[in-house]
């Protein structure tokens, strides 16, 4: 029986599921028609729809099909039909309506489960969420792939309700409602994958209902709106006050550097550049997003970073050297306080004169203390009213509540609603400068400009002038400057001549920081080439300045008088010439010094470390603040006019002078040079080294020779390798000059006459001058082997034995008589007990070498009670016997000492035996 079922519905049925999986219709069929005809059985169709779609149609919606996609041919089926149906998306014969209009109503859900009421509650909570998701930039899909580990689309209950991204204001009613829309009966299943499309096809639809509207929007040409100005002139202000580079939160977004964004894309990177301090509204953004709209819907995120960036800049100034760049003056854009009313500012002028009385008399450091509190990111100058009444409250400075209040919307920040405490500090504490607006000098440098015909005149007196050379010059005589290598670079043809910005940069390379815009006018100005009005005889000004050292053409002047150094000596600008004071000034001055010396002679101050921990640079200046809290902190008690007349007197424009000032209340003993003393030393250190020359005359070569073959044999060195550099043809000789400093290269340690010992031994006979080294060198290295072996094959080679250096200890007769008696006198002793002696020297030797310092020696000796048996004089007799030299020190010798006692002992034992 047949019945009226909709074909278009079911139709859309099957593709809203398909376009849900994202599949291709065609592929399900091909694999039942083998013979790719197109056709297929009524089972296999019906198969393809509930298995590989997840579709459960009735029996009449599966009969509406057969019918319309049936062939004559007995249970057959024309697929390729069906799916072209299916993909096509859209009607072409409609020509009235857009086909992604047509598509958009395709894809979305029929929600056929329920009613009509319930179905327009859930499309208008899907468009609310689709608002917030395009704001937010949420992919419904991403929030549940994690739940859908087969990939089919469909997640559990919970798990529907636990990844739903929002709003937070949707009621669990409304969530439930939005669930049974998307619940699949065949799997008892949600289909977020549904749920997912229908997002996208709401966006899809907003998009094409605003596609009219595009080309209006889009255009690059059109002006901008009062209130679109207004956000404009405060991005500016935000972007250059805070540094902001508004390209490095836009271009994550653009991977291609096409310079165009998403909407969302642009309101997100607007939101985190400058959000915090200027927290733009939600119209303003969308102002500023369609200012910038392209014909597809996107942002030129591009074009408002460069407006931004160059507002107060000009961008390639390389290729406009002249361009003259307007920049606000420094002070101009900073934070202003906020207006109150008439009476409510006359109050406050009450309030900040106590405060600022209070903190004059009980000398208060106020900024420290609000600093510790400002723990936001780059120092924002700001802390809560909380934290301000705190601190208020920290320094005993009682207000009532209603002026605390008062203050607080004074310098509260909109914005943020904090205090600005910098801007109350400098109210009340004339000592702190929290922000200085600058002050327009463009009326300064106008007036300093001058016509082309006309003579460029000072715009800073002479007599000023004439100071600031003389500053500039003490400057350079203090650092020892040479003025001419900073110009010199700048002027390659030397010409003389320079720009003035040339001229400017020598100067800041001299690190002469101190030179105002006038009085480098003035001074480019007294240097002024004259051929050209833009340029600066720099070389004049090096002549004169130079001055401080020689004189030019001295040569031809020989009479003239060269300046002392002292004479362009110069006190530092702001200090006062106190030679010129008032005589009671000077009187009182010195009576306050001579008490505060005296003051600190008693109690023993320390006063410089106290000073220094407010120096933190040690360039010895202190504020005058700080100088009255140290003065304080050392119990230095002074009046107010005593304090201000030391302020006075040891103060220029850097601050207060503590250096000069500790001179005079803890004078130091004044250092005598040592110059002298060191001069008379070297004279006495060389009378010694030619009175030991003279002395040692008398030189046994043989001798010589043994100590050089010893020193070689010990430490394997070839000493040819030392002097063949100096003997570059190979000739065997070198230059007796160059002679001593080989044998120095070898580390011999010769004295001056053992050298001339060996270079008159080896003096090359036909010419006096040199010195047969080759010959030196292979008397010395015949101890390791004979030259010219092999043409003696029957010579017997006699390897040398270093002689042991206690040998060459040679001792007088007495003292060999009195060495004699000790060691017969120790070795009874040790006979006697049985004493083992070697052990206890061995713990001294920590590396083997067989050899003690002369205080562990005696103290082993102690340790054994030998040592009572020894006098002192017997002492220096065994030292003498045993000395060996161990790096440059004298040291014992155990073993030979202790095999000397051993061999007494037995003698002495054998005798008595026999």
């Amino acid at each position: 029986m047949a019945t009226s079922v909709d074909l278009h519905g079911v139709e859309n049925k099957v593709r809203s599921a398909v376009k849900t999986k994202r599949v291709r219709v065609n592929e399900f069929f091909k694999d039942f028609d083998r013979l790719r005809n197109g056709f297929i059985t009524r089972d296999q169709f019906q198969r393809c729809l509930n298995q590989h779609f997840g579709m459960t149609l009735s029996n009449d919606e599966f009969r509406s099909l057969i019918e319309t996609y049936g062939h004559q041919r007995e249970g057959m089926v024309n697929y390729k039909q069906f799916c072209d149906v299916i993909d096509s998306g859209f009607n072409p014969n409609l020509l009235d309506s857009r086909p992604e209009m047509q598509l958009s109503r395709m894809m979305l859900s029929s929600g056929s489960r329920l009613d009509s009421d319930s179905l327009g509650r859930t499309e208008e909570l899907l468009r609310r969420c689709f608002q917030y998701y395009k704001y937010r930039g949420i992919n419904v899909k991403d929030c549940y792939e994690d739940f859908d580990r087969h990939h089919i689309g469909l997640v559990t209950e919970s798990q529907f309700y636990r990844s739903f991204p929002g709003p937070p204001d949707v009621t669990e009613e409304q969530l439930r409602l939005l669930a049974s829309r998307y619940y699949d009966p065949g799997t008892k299943l949600y289909n977020f994958l549904q749920f997912h499309g229908d997002i996208e096809t709401l966006g899809a639809t907003a998009s094409s209902d605003t596609y009219s509207l595009k080309g209006v929007t889009g255009d690059k040409t059109r002006g901008k709106s009062a209130d679109l100005e207004s956000v404009f002139d405060k991005l500016r202000v935000a972007v250059y006050k805070d540094g902001v580079r508004t390209t490095e939160f836009f271009c994550d977004h653009d991977k291609l550097r096409s310079g165009i964004i998403t909407e969302n894309q642009f309101v997100c990177g607007l939101s985190l550049c400058c959000g915090k301090s200027l927290q733009l509204l939600r119209e303003e953004m969308k102002l500023l997003a369609d200012h910038y709209r392209t014909d597809d819907g996107r942002v030129r995120y591009r074009e408002f970073c460069h407006a931004m960036e160059n507002a107060f800049n000009e961008p390639e100034m390389e290729k406009k050297p002249t361009q003259e760049v307007v920049r606000p003056l420094r002070g101009a854009l900073a934070w202003v306080p906020n207006y109150l009313s008439s009476a409510e500012e006359s109050r406050l002028s009450e309030v900040l004169t106590y405060l600022s009385d209070i903190v004059r008399k009980r000398r208060l450091l106020i900024y420290p203390l609000f600093k510790d509190f400002d723990r936001g990111k780059g120092y924002t100058r700001g802390v809560t009213k909380t934290q301000f009444s705190r601190i208020l409250h920290f320094m005993s400075l009682q207000l009532p509540d209603e002026d605390v209040k008062l203050i607080c919307r004074k310098f509260e920040n909109q914005t943020s609603g904090d205090v600005n405490y910098s801007a109350f500090i400098q109210a009340i504490d004339p000592e702190y400068t929290g922000q200085v607006v600058e002050e327009d000098r463009m009326t300064t440098m106008k007036s300093s400009q001058t016509s082309p015909g006309a003579t460029p005149t000072s715009s800073i007196a002479e007599p000023d002038l004439l100071d600031l050379i003389d500053r500039i010059k003490h400057h350079v005589k203090v650092n020892r400057i040479r003025v001419c290598e900073f110009f010199r670079d700048f002027d390659p043809l030397n010409t003389g001549s320079i720009t003035k910005g040339r001229f400017r940069q020598g100067i800041g390379a001299m690190s002469y920081n101190n030179m105002s815009p006038a009085q480098f006018e003035s001074l480019s100005a007294r240097y002024t080439d004259p051929k050209h009005r833009d340029c600066v005889l720099w070389k004049a000004f090096v002549t004169e300045v130079e001055a401080v050292f020689t004189q030019l053409n001295l040569e031809a002047t020989p009479t003239h008088r060269v300046p002392h150094l002292d004479e362009f000596t110069v006190t530092r600008p702001g200090a006062r010439d106190w030679m010129t004071a008032a005589e009671g000034d000077r009187e009182m001055l010195d009576a306050v010094v001579m008490r505060l010396r005296e003051r600190a002679s008693q109690r023993r101050v320390l006063a410089k470390p106290c000073f220094q921990d407010f120096d933190k640079h040690n360039h010895g200046y202190v504020t005058p603040a700080q100088f009255k809290q140290c003065l304080s902190y050392l119990g230095l008690v002074t009046t107010e006019e005593e304090t201000q007349l030391i302020e006075e007197r040891f103060s220029d424009d850097e601050g207060v002078n503590y250096v000069n000032f500790l001179a005079e209340i803890q004078p130091g003993q004044r250092e005598q040079p040592k110059y002298e003393d060191y001069v008379r030393t070297l004279q006495a250190l060389q009378e010694s080294k030619a009175k030991a020359a003279t002395q040692d005359t008398a030189v046994d070569i043989e001798d010589v020779m043994v100590k050089l073959k010893t020193k070689v044999s010990r430490e394997r060195m070839r000493v040819l390798e030392f002097m063949r550099d100096y003997d570059k043809l190979r000739t065997g000789r070198m230059l007796k000059t160059a002679f001593p400093r080989a044998l120095d290269l070898c580390s011999f340690q010769l004295t001056p006459s053992e050298v001339d010992a060996l270079i008159a031994r080896y003096e090359y006979p036909k010419d006096p001058a040199y010195v047969e080294y080759l010959k030196f060198s292979d008397d010395i290295e015949a101890i390791f082997t004979t030259k010219d072996l092999e043409k003696a094959p029957l010579l017997e080679v006699k390897q040398f034995v270093p002689p042991v250096a206690i040998d060459q200890n040679i001792l007088t007769q007495k003292e060999q008589m009195s060495l004699d008696l000790i060691m017969h006198r120790l070795a009874e002793r040790v006979r006697v007990r049985s004493m083992q002696v070697i052990p206890l020297f061995e713990d001294y030797d920590k590396v083997h070498n067989g050899s003690v310092s002369r205080s562990q020696f005696h103290r082993v000796l102690s340790e054994l009670e030998l040592g009572s048996l020894v006098s002192e004089h017997e002492f220096k007799v065994i030292y003498k016997r045993f000395d060996v030299k161990v790096g440059g020190q004298d040291d014992v010798n155990y073993i030979a000492f202790c095999d000397m006692i051993n061999t007494y002992a037995q003698s002495v034992w054998r005798e008595r035996m026999q």
